[in-house]
């Protein structure tokens, strides 16, 4: 089932488990993502697809962010999601433009490069948490991972399974997020991992129902229970008002004109690609407020 994420507790209940297949969020905000350079299209969706798996360990209300601050300080990464499974990313512009090439040869540790850092936002629009960690990894699991084991003291593993077609549109994505509970045996945490890498355990899993999850779980991971399923989507939080500051931007003589001139201004989201257009007379009331 796609855009589902399955929630389960595994070795004698001591592993938190999600698994995910988000193809077809992912498909849908990588298209309006506009994004060329495969490299920058990869970084994208991996972000993306962490944040999806993060959205069923929230709380009512609660939100994630999270922005990717590249080793070239100007380009950034961001995404999140809440607690409802709604889930967005974009790159900025800066990033965006400096990846118009198609055919980028970067690797993805080339792109994220030695001096990267992510910095996470948690909670309620009042009352946030936010921690910053290094991206020493350089590849996106690894460094989501490091982030929870500096800022939460909690021991995590992160997989995102990505297949494109030739050109480099992606057909298939599979996310796999773990997290071990107090007490936890050492080294469970990585036999999760190698159980999950060497059988393609993922896309099996996500074929089957819960009676049946259960079952191949408890095959391989001691005492595992299948406790609930979720669905994301993608959702973006954009409105016509949001966009009025866009206008304040504009100088008086600009907006005097496309009211002489009778003419409305269009304005675009670059995250959902909705347009908002402003009237003459929608014009003439903001000026008319200045």
């Amino acid at each position: 089932m796609t855009n589902e994420i399955i929630r389960a507790l595994v070795l004698d209940k001591s592993i938190r488990l999600y698994f995910t297949d988000n193809t077809k969020v992912l498909q849908e905000i990588m298209e309006l993502s506009k994004i060329k350079d495969k490299v920058c299209y990869l970084a994208l969706a991996k972000s993306v697809s962490i944040m999806s798996l993060l959205s069923v360990t929230l709380k009512t209300n609660e939100r994630i962010s999270a922005v990717i601050t590249l080793t070239n300080q100007k380009q950034k990464i961001y995404a999140d999601t809440d607690a409802a499974g709604n889930v967005r990313g974009y790159v900025n512009q800066a990033l965006l433009e400096a990846h118009q090439q198609q055919n980028s040869d970067q690797s993805l540790q080339e792109f994220i490069g030695p001096n990267a850092s992510i910095r996470m936002m948690k909670g309620f629009e009042m009352n946030q948490f936010t921690g910053i960690t290094d991206m020493s990894y350089q590849n996106m699991d690894d460094d989501f991972a490091y982030y929870f084991k500096q800022s939460e003291q909690t021991d995590t593993m992160l997989q995102t399974n990505m297949e494109f077609d030739n050109n480099h549109f992606l057909i298939k994505s599979y996310g796999i997020y773990a997290q071990a509970l107090p007490g936890t045996k050492e080294g469970s945490l990585e036999y999760v991992r190698e159980q999950f890498a060497a059988e393609n355990l993922a896309p099996l899993l996500l074929e089957m129902n819960d009676a049946e999850i259960e079952k191949e779980l408890n095959q391989r991971f001691n005492n595992s229970k299948v406790m609930e399923r979720k669905s994301i989507q993608f959702t973006c939080h954009c409105s016509k008002e949001m966009f009025y500051g866009f206008l304040f931007s504009l100088s008086d003589e600009e907006l005097q004109k496309a009211i002489d001139l009778n003419i409305s201004i269009d304005t675009k989201c670059h995250i959902c690609g909705r347009q908002y257009t402003f009237s003459p007379s929608e014009i003439k009331t903001l000026l008319q407020t200045r």
